[in-house]
C-alpha cells in the first residue's frame, strides 16, 4: 500500500499498526511487514506524485478480505493498496 507522504514516519506507523489490527481482530495474522520508502507513483493520486510504501504479507479467511478492502478505502491517508492471493 502507498500512504500518504505529508504522513509523519510516527503516523504511519500508526496507520499500518490500525490496519494489522483489523486483520488480526478478524482473525488474520500479519506474517511480514516492509517499509519500502517514498516512491513515485505512476499516476497522480489525490494531488500527489509520491507515496510512502509499505508491504504486509498477510494470512486471513478469503471472507474477510471485503472487510479488509473497506477499512483500506475508508482511510483517506490510504493512497492505494493491492491485495493478491497466493
Amino acid at each position: 500500500m502507498a500512504l500518504s507522504p505529508v504522513s509523519t514516519e510516527a503516523e504511519a506507523t500508526v496507520i499500518v499498526d490500525n490496519i494489522a489490527d483489523v486483520i488480526t481482530s478478524s482473525g488474520g495474522e500479519v506474517t511480514g511487514r516492509e517499509e519500502w520508502g517514498v516512491k513515485r507513483l505512476s499516476y497522480l493520486v489525490n494531488s500527489f506524485q509520491e507515496g510512502s510504501y509499505y508491504k504486509a504479507d498477510i494470512s486471513m479467511d478469503s471472507s474477510d478480505v471485503k472487510e479488509l478492502e473497506r477499512t483500506l478505502n475508508a482511510n483517506q491517508d490510504v493512497l492505494v493498496h493491492l491485495i493478491s492471493k497466493v
